[in-house]
């Protein structure tokens, strides 16, 4: 997905729709969602395509959730999730947010045995990205949810502040969320991402890279 330029239509909703009621909600959170992408600038054929997948893929008849990727009127990614969000969440962005999506599957043990990241915190994180230096990405995103980064209109464009990423050479400058920007950043740099939760490793900020062993 990360080869395609947004903005992102970012949809997560309960999907279920297996009884008369649970159809009518649907109908009721998609409009409310709807809504709340149209106050976010969604283009039309964006949000037509966002209807289509809502009304053409097989839902299982359970209570579950959907979580849908649309861009330049495409959806790119859609997925049944075993359980849906607490709430419905729909977005605009330059990037499409992932991470309550990753957070729903299983985690992966720390590679190599390493019980601590070599790198903590968003700073030491992204400088690590830009050394080329990681090797995986751990990430708590309800620790890092209210952290900004910046990024601009090149997959390689990632700074912690508009003024470092112009000295890297950026024209445009775009403020992100810090957890879809670093999700990002590990897929283009072959790196693994890790979802973990508090408590589980010591993180500054909610981030953290272990370092290929050749770099650390």
């Amino acid at each position: 997905m990360y080869e395609i330029p947004g903005p992102w239509a970012s949809l997560y909703i309960d999907g279920t729709d297996h009884t008369e009621a649970t159809a009518a909600a649907l109908k009721l959170r998609w409009r409310a969602a709807r809504e709340t992408l149209l106050d976010e600038g969604i283009d039309e054929p964006t949000l037509l395509a966002l209807e289509g997948a809502l009304a053409q893929y097989r839902r299982p008849r359970k209570r579950h959730g959907l979580a849908v990727f649309a861009a330049q009127g495409r959806v790119h990614y859609a997925e049944a999730m075993p359980e849906p969000l607490c709430t419905d969440s729909a977005e605009m962005a330059p990037l499409p947010h992932v991470t309550p999506l990753l957070a729903r599957r299983d985690g992966e043990p720390l590679p190599g045995g390493a019980a601590e990241p070599a790198a903590s915190g968003v700073a030491d994180t992204l400088a690590a990205f830009e050394n080329r230096q990681v090797e995986a990405l751990l990430l708590d995103p309800a620790a890092l949810a209210k952290a900004r980064v910046w990024i601009g209109d090149s997959p390689a464009d990632l700074s912690a502040s508009e003024e470092r990423l112009r000295q890297l050479g950026a024209s445009r400058a775009h403020p992100v969320r810090a957890e879809d920007a670093l999700v990002r950043a590990a897929v283009l740099n072959d790196a693994e991402l890790i979802i973990v939760n508090a408590g589980e490793v010591r993180l500054d900020e909610g981030v953290g890279a272990v370092l290929r062993p050749d770099t650390a």
